[in-house]
């Protein structure tokens, strides 16, 4: 298979069936999909290295690794520039962070939790980020400590963005058992 070729059928991450799209501009103002063909392919190609080509990182990429960087940073406020007045966070499980958080406020009070609950401790490592049009997915591992509990799950965390903005967020996580027996409330 020649990358970039637009015969070749493949299934996107939301589960449509669509031709091979390589994502699209690699501007961040730009988040119109382009067209699948040879020219438009070749055109997010950058650069020939080593007999192969290395990938410019898309728009929807950009919007997500910033807002791990915000996350990662501290400064929650600085997440609230990458989210829409409409977010949604979908947190599986049955702990007490677990639900849907609605809107930039129930959001960062979400993630702030995550962090004072466990004393700082809680961090994320980005193992990889897959996106096509106006999605991206982050896999993803979450290491914690808390009393006498360790936390150490890998998760999928998948972003819906519209027009440069988060509009939802949905968490699978591999064992939900084991992030809902970290969060307990030991009593």
């Amino acid at each position: 298979m020649v990358v970039g070729d637009p015969v070749d059928r493949t299934v996107s991450l939301s589960g449509r069936r669509r031709g091979w799209n390589l994502g699209l501009l690699a501007s961040d103002e730009d988040f119109r999909p382009w067209a699948s063909s040879q020219q438009g392919a070749q055109g997010h190609l950058k650069g020939r290295r080593e007999g192969g080509y290395a990938m410019v990182e898309d728009a929807y990429q950009s919007v997500v690794r910033r807002a791990y960087q915000d996350f990662e940073s501290g400064d929650l406020d600085l997440l609230r520039v990458v989210m829409a007045n409409d977010v949604v966070w979908h947190e599986p499980g049955r702990s007490a962070l677990a639900g849907d958080y609605k809107g930039p406020e129930a959001v960062l009070g979400f993630l702030g939790q995550l962090r004072s609950r466990s004393d700082g401790t809680f961090k994320i490592e980005v193992v990889d980020v897959l996106s096509e049009p106006e999605r991206a997915v982050v896999l993803q591992r979450e290491t914690a400590t808390r009393a006498d509990k360790i936390l150490d799950v890998v998760t999928a965390v998948d972003f819906e963005i519209h027009h440069g903005k988060i509009t939802e967020v949905t968490v699978y996580q591999a064992d939900t058992y084991q992030f809902d027996e970290f969060w307990a409330d030991d009593t």
